[in-house]
């Protein structure tokens, strides 16, 4: 049965809860779910079509015991609840799913509670689908393929296969693999029959560990792990069924519609900061046409002007008053080793004054500069100037900020958690200063997000339950930082950036834009897009320590016709930039060629109507792009040849719309020739080096 654990399948769960008959019906727009009298669901009617859909909850290690009690609201919901029994301790809790109609979705809930002493179990949302050869499958991953070798194009349907995805890169600390989701939610889809059927979780949930299973027979399944039970405690999760055409964009379009605090940035202002980024210390003058000719708009300013890791912005008795910074970074020439709130300002009032932005570091999860295990001595505690003994402060102002055993990093720092109230203050301090003393910066961009899937097992964040004991989720502390952080900096008019690294859409609601540090990877580049789709994204451009020039891989127009197609910016060859490209005669011609089109996609929101876009060429890929004044359409790979016919759909006003080219190294952007037919448009658009940017503008 699927309240059940691992032992029965899926088929067979569908075939007893088949006996008991179809008893209810929920109904939301272009969706019907059938569901027997234990609550099960036997079926469902996805815009006309049937689909022989089974599928429930389950909770491993758990079996179901009684008869199930059904009621039906007067508001066309659902709600069935069940006891069910633990195998391994013989005790009872209660599952409820609710089954509700939500506009164009039908929504389920599902509620757990247990009387026990703590415990946790795999909470499973099972589904069996009919999949035949030609059933089609998307969800938001890192790679189509489950590979990690190079770029692919994740804009696709595919066939099932039997694979397991986690949501986030838990495999790796940095998102190189092909083997996760950023978004939770997939969508099953029958191409010949234009019907899909798309399964979204709520992002406002808490969610601490997530995987999705799947089998090539049609078994699709999400497992909530880590979730503390017990306690006379409800847990709580959302999800919706949703019915849309067979195109990979109609359950991303359900969820940004829906959630769309978490796709839109807070500051609406964070999208005139799209563009190509820099991570350099260097506070020297630059070409300032010349960069805002590569497309160039932030400095992500190198982390080599503070003390020490967490202490950014030192209690100073005022703007002019001077600290040593920690040089653990290599220092363009010529920088003292001294700097002043005064000194950082200059710079980011500079480059404001020049159409640039500065984000300042920060860090939340790494903590000191080159500590040991020393005792403190327990009469500095007051002392005004403890803040310079990094070790000795954070024994006596921050004791229980660190993970321990501790966990080591980069500065002969340790991992820390942001959720321990005292350090959450002392974070917060920090913003404040911020915002008082660097009044030109635009904001701060956070690093190190990946220490997020850790926890913090001498804590306690209530929800919990990790190797048998009570902890406190990461993911869990930066929730609760950001509760605050967000107010703070938003309400002054800065922005929060993140180096994401882990890749999770649920941890982004208070995020304005991204700088991922390894970006430059097919599965970091295309798990960020999907975080991205209505904020600004920065990739990382590495280079090798031991080679003075930089190749863009696997080259030079590939490289920029994805980013382009993503809707991502690369990393700009700015002087003195920490392990990525610097200023070079072999590729800066290539930044001048695509500038224009990269500028083209400031502002970028993913245009999601279905089939908005498509290419009638073959090997030419396309995307839509809503933008200021209208929509830019990126046309890429095109190899050799000399032209792309592409259609466009679902845009208003399609007809009033004025049809401009832009080209790599090209110029002005030119007319093209386009023709409406039956509400679509029709565009030959000419290319340089495989490449276009249309503009669409009224």
């Amino acid at each position: 049965m699927f309240a059940g654990g691992a032992s029965p399948a899926l088929l067979g769960a569908a075939s007893r809860a088949s006996s008991a008959g179809e008893v209810h019906t929920v109904s939301a727009r272009g969706i019907t779910v059938r569901l027997s009298a234990d609550g099960d669901i036997l079926g469902a009617v996805c815009d006309g079509h049937e689909c022989h859909l089974t599928g429930g909850t389950r909770l491993d290690g758990c079996e179901r015991v009684g008869e199930a009690r059904a009621t039906v609201r007067g508001d066309g919901a659902v709600e069935v609840r069940r006891t069910l029994r633990r195998a391994s301790a013989g005790s009872t809790l209660v599952l409820l799913d609710r089954f509700l109609p939500h506009g164009d979705s039908v929504r389920w809930e599902i509620e757990i509670t247990s009387d026990d002493a703590p415990w946790t179990t795999a909470i499973q949302t099972a589904l069996q689908y009919p999949a035949s050869a030609a059933t089609r499958f998307w969800t938001a991953w890192s790679d189509p393929e489950h590979a990690s070798d190079t770029w692919r194009d994740p804009r696709v349907l595919m066939p099932l296969t039997s694979t397991n995805w986690s949501y986030s890169n838990l495999s790796s600390e940095t998102p190189e693999r092909g083997d996760f989701i950023s978004l939770p939610l997939f969508t099953v889809a029958e191409p010949a029959d234009d019907r899909a059927l798309s399964l979204i979780l709520s992002p406002q949930d808490s969610i601490l560990a997530l995987g999705l299973s799947t089998t090539a027979s049609g078994e699709i399944v999400f497992s909530r792990t880590d979730h503390r039970l017990g306690r006379g405690k409800t847990v709580r999760f959302v999800m919706d069924m949703v019915a849309h055409e067979a195109d990979w964009r109609g359950g991303l379009r359900w969820m940004t519609q829906c959630y769309p605090q978490f796709f839109d940035p807070p500051n609406r202002q964070a999208s005139a900061m799209a563009g190509c980024g820099a991570y350099s210390g260097s506070e020297d003058p630059i070409d300032v046409e010349r960069f805002k000719a590569m497309s160039f708009r932030v400095n992500w300013k190198l982390s080599d002007d503070f003390p020490w890791m967490g202490m950014f912005l030192p209690p100073m008795s005022s703007a002019e008053a001077e600290w040593e910074r920690a040089c653990d970074e290599p220092a363009p020439p010529g920088k003292p080793r001294t700097t002043s709130y005064r000194r950082l300002n200059d710079y980011a009032r500079y480059m404001k004054a020049n159409g640039f932005y500065v984000l300042d570091y920060f860090n939340v999860t790494e903590l000191g500069r080159n500590l040991k295990e020393v005792p403190a001595d327990a009469a500095r505690s007051n002392d005004s100037g403890l803040w310079k003994d990094p070790g000795a402060y954070i024994q006596l102002r921050l004791p229980d900020a660190h993970l321990r055993p501790h966990v080591k990093t980069f500065y002969g720092a340790w991992v820390s958690d942001c959720g321990d109230p005292v350090y959450q203050q002392f974070l917060l301090e920090q913003a404040r200063r911020h915002i008082e003393q660097i009044p030109d910066s635009a904001g701060i961009c956070i690093d190190r997000l990946d220490w997020l899937r850790l926890y913090n097992a001498n804590a306690d964040d209530g929800a919990s339950w990790k190797n048998g004991h009570a902890a406190r989720a990461l993911v869990e502390s930066w929730k609760g930082l950001m509760e605050w952080l967000s107010p703070l900096m938003h309400g002054a008019g800065k922005v929060i950036f993140v180096n994401p690294m882990t890749m999770r859409l649920d941890l982004m609601k208070e995020v304005d834009g991204f700088y991922s540090e390894h970006g430059e990877s097919g599965p970091a580049l295309d798990s960020m897009a999907w975080l991205s789709l209505r904020k600004p994204a920065i990739t990382w451009t590495g280079m090798s320590f031991d080679k003075p020039s930089y190749e863009l891989k696997p080259d030079p127009d590939r490289f920029f016709q994805r980013h382009l197609l993503m809707g991502v910016y690369p990393t700009a060859p700015y002087p003195f930039n920490n392990h990525a490209l610097g200023p070079n005669a072999a590729t800066d011609p290539h930044y001048l060629a695509y500038g224009a089109l990269l500028d083209a996609m400031r502002g970028k929101r993913w245009v999601l109507a279905p089939r908005c876009v498509e290419s009638r060429t073959p090997g030419v890929s396309v995307n839509l792009f809503e933008v200021s004044g209208g929509y830019s359409l990126p046309i890429v790979f095109g190899g050799a040849a000399d032209s792309a016919q592409v259609v466009v759909r679902h845009v208003p006003s399609l007809e009033t719309l004025r049809c401009l080219a832009l080209h790599p190294a090209s110029g002005p952007a030119s007319p093209v020739e386009g023709a409406i037919n039956n509400g679509a448009l029709t565009l030959n658009v000419p290319l340089v080096r495989g490449c276009a940017m249309v503009l669409l503008r009224a």
